[in-house]
């Protein structure tokens, strides 16, 4: 049993920097740097999900620096563990945030199409709600695996420790 907040609210972070264009080649090269037990450092920008009271974290510059984004499964990526008023009140800001990974797990994210007929959405699986965003948004380049519906992803759970606002804006992505 963990120990875990998650009720009608999820904060997933994506887009992680790390990593050269061959990461899915390299698989897990990070060694322990991000097993269960260890302290983690995560800066980013905070987006709003598609689904009400869900939040990501973009952009995102990771501490210990990885060799590759990939982890056990396919590509790391983090669920956080804090309250959506917290993160609400957090949109469009760059923040950091410090924690322990309190667990480890293979998921997925499905490849599905937008509502409105255009683009593609990214629906990532995690506990208790879902997370879902353009595909844009999730660092996932859809071009790359044109028939992939369900992606395999390494998903840490986070718990945070350390909140503290960077900028009270997000750094252009052009």
């Amino acid at each position: 049993m963990t120990n875990f907040r998650f009720s009608g609210w999820a904060l997933v972070v994506v887009g992680l920097a790390a990593g050269g264009s061959h990461a899915a080649a390299q698989g897990n090269v990070d060694g322990h740097k991000y097993d269960k037990g260890a302290t983690v450092t995560l800066q980013g920008c905070v987006i709003a999900g598609q689904k009400k009271d869900t939040y990501l974290l973009s952009q995102v510059k990771e501490w210990p620096a990885g060799l590759s984004r990939m982890g056990k499964h396919g590509a790391r990526m983090y669920w956080i563990d804090k309250r959506g008023d917290d993160m609400k009140a957090h949109l469009g800001h760059t923040i950091q945030l410090t924690g322990k990974i309190t667990d480890v797990e293979k998921s997925e994210i499905e490849l599905k199409p937008g509502d409105d007929g255009t683009g593609l959405l990214v629906e990532i699986e995690g506990p208790g709600r879902d997370v879902v965003t353009p595909a844009i948004n999730a660092g996932v380049n859809p071009a790359t695996s044109p028939n992939a519906h369900d992606i395999p992803i390494t998903l840490l759970k986070l718990k945070v420790e350390e909140l503290k606002m960077i900028s009270s804006s997000c750094p252009s992505t052009r």
